[in-house]
């Protein structure tokens, strides 16, 4: 699909985050890779990205992983562009907690994920420090994205790929995971925001979303298991259930990109230029927005963006903080001259479904 932002450019929609059954390298979901291509595929994606877990430690899953993306190779799935990727669970860090409670009761521990993209080998599970292992996958001219940041359970423990010595080899943050959201309505966007901000991390990162699927029923049990925890407040929980009528909710979760291309090399191209819109549960939505990604140096601030469609609600955010909201709307526009350095970010809502752009950085020019 195609949008008037530049000729060259294609918009893609993108899964980075994925499971499946294999018994090449470890992984815990219950299709298999080709038909977990063949879903997302059907869900109406055009770049299809398996992360399997893996844990090369001590055994020969590296060979495995070979194996696999050749056969990943070998499938043919129209219209869909393939790639094996990894979910790392990297080396712990001070505050990661084995366990963890949610309203009172025990609950799983920290989950310290970070998806790889273009990565030619497995990397070895829980030895390597965010950096390192985002340095890793840099040097095979991949990316890196932060996983369900968190903190709490079964996401990232706190403070730790935000650390100084890790934030600034990240690539791209998930906004929202499909998983978790389609379960019980979790998502990142303050994190995002707070990370692309002068005033918080100050790192220019894309925002992304990863469908998190581990099959066909994932989110049944993810919704069941997340009611067994919760015990006496599982009433609660249910009132958080997001509301969709999907056969497969989780792949409601979609990463827009901009590319030069459909092959994975053009992907992870756009992702470092931070051509990217996190959506959840916004089916068909085209948006133009100049300067998606951008370092704009002026102080002259002027963002204007278009969608497909009218949708219920537009917020702008600078520096993490909403500046303006529209109703009702197909197109907004904003300018202003500022004095310190700001990061822009368009969010969107629209029923159950939202969206998120990656920023766009002003840096004024030093007065004299």
């Amino acid at each position: 699909m195609h949008i008037g932002l530049a000729l060259a450019l294609v918009w893609l929609r993108v899964n980075f985050h994925a499971h499946a059954a294999t018994p090449l390298v470890e992984d815990d979901g219950t299709e298999t890779q080709a038909e977990l291509h063949r879903a997302v595929r059907a869900a109406g994606f055009d770049v299809s990205v398996y992360s399997p877990h893996g844990n090369p430690n001590g055994s020969d899953q590296a060979a495995g992983f070979e194996e696999l993306r050749a056969e990943a190779a070998r499938l043919a799935v129209p219209g869909l562009t393939i790639a094996v990727g990894q979910e790392l669970t990297v080396a712990n860090g001070p505050s990661f907690a084995r366990q963890t409670t949610v309203l009172g009761r025990h609950a799983p521990g920290n989950l310290n994920h970070l998806t790889l993209v273009g990565n030619r080998t497995l990397q070895p599970f829980r030895r390597l420090a965010p950096a390192e292992a985002c340095d890793r996958v840099h040097a095979d001219g991949g990316i890196c994205i932060v996983n369900h940041p968190g903190p709490g359970p079964m996401m990232w423990e706190e403070g730790w790929w935000e650390a100084p010595q890790n934030r600034g080899h990240v690539d791209a943050l998930e906004v929202y995971n499909g998983q978790a959201l389609a379960a019980v309505g979790v998502d990142f966007e303050s994190r995002y925001r707070e990370a692309t901000a002068y005033r918080g991390l100050g790192v220019k990162i894309a925002a992304t979303t990863g469908a998190d699927t581990h099959g066909p029923k994932s989110v049944a049990r993810a919704q069941s298991k997340l009611a067994s925890i919760a015990g006496p407040a599982s009433k609660l929980v249910r009132l958080l259930l997001p509301s969709t009528e999907s056969a497969r909710p989780e792949l409601d979760a979609a990463t827009l990109v901009q590319a030069d291309g459909h092959a994975i090399e053009d992907v992870v191209a756009a992702v470092k230029a931070r051509r990217t819109i996190a959506t959840y549960a916004m089916p068909g939505l085209r948006v133009q927005l100049d300067g998606l990604g951008e370092v704009r140096r002026t102080r002259d601030v002027a963002l204007a963006m278009k969608l497909s469609r009218k949708v219920a609600e537009v917020t702008l955010y600078r520096e993490g903080v909403a500046v303006q909201t529209w109703h009702d709307v197909d197109c907004v526009e904003w300018a202003e001259t500022i004095r310190a350095p700001a990061a822009y970010v368009f969010a969107a809502r629209d029923g159950a479904g939202r969206m998120m752009t990656s920023a766009i950085w002003y840096e004024p020019p030093s007065s004299k």
